[in-house]
Formats: C-alpha cells, sequence, structure tokens
C-alpha cells in the first residue's frame, strides 16, 4: 500500500504567517493578521471554535482551511452549523484531492460537534470555486451584493451549503 503525499497538520502560531501567505497567494482578498491569530485568543468574549489545518504536498505546504462553528442557542439570524472562513490550494497542487481532503477534515468537525450544515461563500466570477464546491453536494442558498471589501475580485459573492 502506497503512502498519500496529502498530510494535513494542526495551525500553530509558528505556522499562522505560512497559512496568510497561501490565503494571500490564492485569494483576491487580503485578510489581516489578526483574523488569522484570532484563533488562538484568550479572550473570553472571544471564544469561538475554530476547526484550522494547513495541508501539505511531501514536506511542502501548500493549503489550509479555516473554518468555526455557528451555534446559534438563540434562534437569531444565523443558521447553526459550521462556516468554512478559507479553503485554499496553491494553483499547481489543485486536482490532486488535498481541497478534498481538506473539506473531509471540515465535514468530520461537523459530525463530531453534532452539526448538519457547512456554509461557505464564494466570488460570484469564482467559477471554478463554485464548480468544485457544487460538485462536493454544497447548493447555491443565496447571492449577496458587495459582500467583498478591499478585493481584486467580484465584491459579490454567493453562499453555498451542504447539509449532511
Amino acid at each position: 500500500m502506497t503512502r498519500s503525499p496529502i498530510n494535513l497538520d494542526n495551525v500553530y502560531e509558528n505556522n499562522l504567517g505560512t497559512f496568510k501567505k497561501i490565503s494571500d497567494t490564492v485569494l483576491p482578498v487580503s485578510y489581516p493578521e489578526k483574523f488569522f491569530s484570532d484563533q488562538f485568543s484568550t479572550d473570553a468574549k472571544q471564544k469561538e471554535l475554530y476547526f484550522s489545518k494547513l495541508a501539505y504536498f511531501g514536506e511542502v505546504a501548500v493549503g489550509g482551511v479555516r473554518a468555526k462553528l455557528i451555534a446559534n442557542k438563540s434562534k437569531g439570524v444565523k443558521a447553526a452549523g459550521v462556516y468554512i472562513e478559507i479553503l485554499v490550494v496553491l494553483e499547481p497542487y489543485r486536482s490532486k484531492g488535498i481541497g478534498s481532503k481538506l473539506l473531509e477534515y471540515v465535514i468530520d468537525e461537523c459530525k463530531n460537534h453534532f452539526q448538519h450544515q457547512i456554509f461557505v461563500h464564494v466570488a460570484t466570477n469564482n467559477s471554478e470555486g463554485l464548480k468544485w464546491y457544487e460538485t462536493k453536494g454544497f447548493v447555491k442558498q443565496e447571492e449577496l451584493k458587495d459582500y467583498y471589501k478591499d478585493t481584486r475580485g467580484s465584491p459579490d459573492a454567493v453562499v453555498l451549503c451542504l447539509t449532511m
């Protein structure tokens, strides 16, 4: 049996820079340093549950995912589930199963936390991303006008949902 060259590892404070660099390279929007470091916050007011992994092809970091649990205890506007904030794979490493492995990790965490829906937003002009999510079973929910600020791509986004 052959060993897969694709491995996932935790995101730690000492490899956040790698995750940010991959994200900045792939996405048309740049997230601030605080966005990435928030998952390590010890502030009780900002205690959210994040799921993060870096993807490696061999020993090279080539992708990553960050999702968070949306716990809707008050029946507010946001639906309960897991929200994928970032799922990125460097272009030369796409179509090798890396994105699928990152998504499988999020699906497993969703199940471990008794959630039944995964949400993601994708820029309306990212046809490759929209098609990839749809092949994974995600269904378009709605379009958000001017969702992205300071982007090199479309400011509009499509919200997709995978129900399990």
